[in-house]
């Protein structure tokens, strides 16, 4: 699901946090405590916008306070260049700029960590369209470590969008292969098959894709554009009808009424 855009920069709030995330031991009095809150910005988001940047910010400003005030060395630094730079991918101009820094500074001081390389490539497909750097970086993740099933899904995608659809299609059969159960993997190979044209295998790909994720409202849109290229007008309307109602159970508010 896409997240709201938000302001990825460091508020008044957050800085006042960083300080006493440095300086106040009732709070945060250990690495360990600062590491925790760094990760929390890998938890699963709020729908309230202000709550999205708020959490954002802080654990930024946690991230912040490891990286520059307590020394860290080894996988502990790399770790915490990782997620610092995760948090600030998503912004634009000297966010994205400092997130490619902390990239390549992990990939300096550990170059053999290949998820490294496929983040700082997702980064570049999502953030930038950056589409050839982007490559480059996943086959560098793929030929470090080729049993992650999340980097040939990433590389498809950009091979994708570069108008290899075979190329896309083979990375991934490799996914599914490698991990059965990774509903991302179905969903984008149906959105393959249905750029190619390839209705029925969509529709195929996207109700396994729901049968692992059923609360996904996204696979629903796309079997419904599916079924609705393949004629099937009624088994569309229903997807939409469904895709609508858990829209808009996820954002709070009562599903809107359709009528038949």
């Amino acid at each position: 699901m896409v997240l709201p855009s938000v302001r990825w920069s460091l508020s008044p709030t957050a800085l006042c946090l960083a300080a006493i995330l440095i300086g106040g031991p009732a709070l945060a009095d250990s690495v360990a405590d600062l590491r925790q809150i760094c990760r929390s910005g890998h938890d699963e988001p709020s729908s309230d916008p202000a709550q999205i940047i708020a959490h954002h910010d802080k654990a930024l400003a946690a991230c912040n306070a490891l990286v520059e005030h307590h020394g860290l060395t080894g996988e502990a630094l790399v770790a915490t260049l990782l997620d610092r730079a995760d948090l600030l991918a998503p912004g634009t101009g000297t966010a994205y700029t400092r997130a490619l820094a902390d990239y390549a500074r992990v990939i300096a001081l550990a170059p053999k960590t290949a998820s490294a390389f496929w983040k700082r490539g997702k980064a570049r497909l999502l953030y930038m369209r950056d589409l050839p750097r982007a490559l480059s970086d996943l086959n560098t993740a793929i030929g470090l470590d080729p049993s992650q099933a999340e980097f040939f899904v990433t590389r498809a995608s950009i091979q994708a969008s570069l108008g290899e659809p075979a190329k896309a299609l083979a990375d991934l059969d490799r996914a599914i292969a490698l991990a059965p159960r990774l509903e991302k993997a179905w969903s984008v190979r149906g959105l393959t098959h249905f750029s190619k044209g390839d209705t029925n295998r969509a529709i195929a790909d996207f109700s396994e894709a729901i049968r692992l994720a059923p609360d996904a409202d996204d696979n629903y849109r796309f079997r419904a554009a599916a079924r609705r290229a393949a004629g099937q007008e009624a088994e569309a309307a229903a997807d939409e009808a469904k895709a609508k109602a858990l829209s808009a159970r996820d954002a709070g508010a009562p599903a809107p009424v359709t009528r038949p």
